[in-house]
């Protein structure tokens, strides 16, 4: 009986993706380089106008190195360890039905599921203001600043985070764990990456909130392929939000 040789390395067909490389330490790596950048960012800032608080230019300018950070870490890993296109790594694409359902699940966010946690935390937390820090930048907000304001929340930040927390991370956990472990996890790191300068009562609701809202905008990355929902429902309930604090003032 002759010896069996080993059977050479499966070659790839035309056209055919290698497995993906990248993984939860690139999701780090764009978590602690964004914060790095920010708060290098702001230092600059500090030094080079010798205020004592950071400027509404000042905190935008700490805010685009915050997400050069997410944004590259999710470039770097898709061009280096992945398919070099982020729409496949991803999912980062969107289709027209996508602006009906991130309204829905926007509006049904705002309306209920909020007004329901609210309700049912309030024999822990109470009834704290929650809005204070977006309160401050809208005071300062003025003009084309107001202008920025709400491109920066309502464009930059749902198009960066999710990117960043459905689709670098997300995918990252689904390659480890079941898809329900991988939402929840996705959610409570989207949730704790939230957390504000508030008084303890406001902090525990504001993480919860937006964990279970992280955890909605999850389910219809998995349950789409896609980002397109999830970055549209971002936009409304950030735009909402935005919207409210202004004529409700």
């Amino acid at each position: 009986m002759e010896p069996t040789s080993p059977s050479p390395p499966t070659e790839l067909g035309p056209g055919a993706t290698p497995a993906p490389r990248w993984g939860l330490g690139d999701f780090l790596v764009g978590l602690v380089g964004g914060y790095a950048l920010a708060s290098l960012v702001a230092a600059v800032w500090f030094a080079a106008s010798g205020d004592a608080e950071l400027s509404l230019l000042g905190q935008a300018a700490s805010q685009v190195g915050l997400w050069t950070g997410m944004v590259g870490s999710a470039w770097v890993a898709s061009h280096r360890k992945g398919a070099g296109r982020l729409a496949e790594d991803f999912g980062f694409r969107a289709r027209w039905p996508d602006l009906g359902i991130g309204a829905g699940v926007a509006l049904s966010v705002q309306l209920l599921v909020l007004p329901a946690i609210a309700y049912l935390m309030r024999p822990l937390v109470g009834k704290p203001e929650v809005s204070g820090p977006v309160q401050d930048l809208l005071d300062k907000a003025h003009g084309p600043a107001f202008l920025g304001l709400v491109l920066s929340v309502a464009v930059g930040a749902p198009i960066v985070e999710e990117l960043f927390f459905r689709g670098l991370l997300l995918r990252s956990l689904q390659r480890r764990v079941p898809d329900w472990a991988a939402i929840a996890l996705s959610a409570v790191a989207f949730g704790l990456a939230h957390g504000s300068a508030l008084p303890a009562d406001a902090v525990v609701l504001v993480i919860t909130s937006l964990t279970v809202f992280g955890a909605i905008l999850a389910t219809l990355a998995v349950r789409t392929g896609r980002l397109g929902p999830g970055m549209v429902a971002h936009a409304i309930f950030n735009l909402f939000t935005l919207l409210y604090l202004t004529f409700t003032h």
